[in-house]
């Protein structure tokens, strides 16, 4: 992949030499090309009974999409480093910017396939761009006091969700099968992006210093757990959650309640139940085969990162 992504950059680089510039820089400090649940194109092809390296042009505006999404995340955050990546933040978030829509539709406009596969492959990468877009700002703009499984639903189904949901549906594209099977495939991928964020939601940090909690996000884990208190307790959940912003102690406080056996049982049952419905969608969806076998690999082993340990610090 990283062959054709250069070449891919090589042809806009004589009329846009400083943005393809900073653009590969972005990609080379960009540590997700290691990221196998990222090539899950390839499989999801390959199980429709075509040839999987077919798929290699969703692979790259994927990884492209993905790098925009990650740095903008980085500078948002404050944890852009200009000196490791070789580009200034405002660099940085011109060439993201691009990353996340510019280059992949001028790229999807220059394939060499059928016009209609070009205009409906353009048509799923913006909706699917506008989608996690839309969760995104969702993410950062819900209500403190909403602290609800369903909210987080949309919001995790939205940033994370949607992008998954996209390349799937490219794939399916490509693959030439009917509109149904599109939209199932498109379907499966929005929940397997669920179940990748709830995995990431497990190694996002230290106890002490767990970024979803400092940053005051709406996991699923914190939605499940206030929506089991009652009505005081759920009360000082949100107080807790509001101070561990800022507070190390109260991030602790936190991490502890969301430890509790029965706030852990509940959640693994949510993970598993999502395992479940990702495994029969699959079923649905493809027949038995060795692509079908590793897209379920996937799916199992992003649910065994989902799950919680019934201990402090369960990351």
């Amino acid at each position: 992949m990283t062959t054709a992504l250069a070449s891919e950059l090589g042809s806009l680089a004589d009329d846009h030499p400083l943005l393809v510039e900073a653009v590969r820089r972005l990609l080379d400090s960009d540590g997700s090309v290691h990221n196998a649940f990222r090539l899950l194109p390839f499989p999801v092809l390959g199980a429709l009974f075509s040839d999987q390296d077919a798929a290699l042009p969703v692979a790259v505006f994927s990884r492209l999409w993905w790098t925009g999404a990650e740095v903008f995340d980085d500078i948002a955050d404050g944890d852009f480093d200009a000196g490791v990546v070789g580009v200034s933040a405002a660099q940085a978030s011109i060439a993201s910017v691009a990353c996340l829509a510019l280059m992949p539709q001028e790229m999807i406009a220059r394939q060499d396939v059928p016009a209609a596969l070009r205009s409906a492959w353009a048509a799923e990468f913006a909706a699917g761009s506008l989608g996690a877009a839309e969760g995104q700002l969702d993410d950062v703009s819900h209500d403190m006091d909403t602290n609800t499984w369903t909210a987080a639903m949309r919001i995790y189904t939205g940033k994370s969700g949607t992008p998954y949901g996209r390349d799937c549906a490219m794939a399916a594209l490509l693959a030439g099968v009917d509109d149904s099977a599109v939209r199932g495939w498109r379907a499966f991928g929005r929940l397997f992006g669920v179940l990748r964020q709830m995995a990431n939601d497990r190694v996002a940090g230290t106890p002490d210093t767990r970024d979803d909690l400092a940053n005051g996000t709406l996991t699923l884990l914190l939605a499940l757990a206030a929506e089991q208190a009652d009505v005081a307790e759920a009360g000082s959940l949100n107080a807790l959650r509001a101070r561990a912003r800022t507070d190390l102690s109260a991030r602790r406080e936190l991490r502890e309640y969301l430890d509790d056996h029965e706030v852990v049982k509940a959640y693994q049952g949510r993970v598993g139940a999502i395992h479940r419905k990702l495994t029969a969608l699959l079923e649905a969806l493809a027949a038995p085969s060795e692509h079908r076998d590793l897209i379920q690999w996937m799916v199992n082993e992003s649910a065994a990162g989902a799950r919680l340990t019934e201990s402090a610090g369960a990351a």
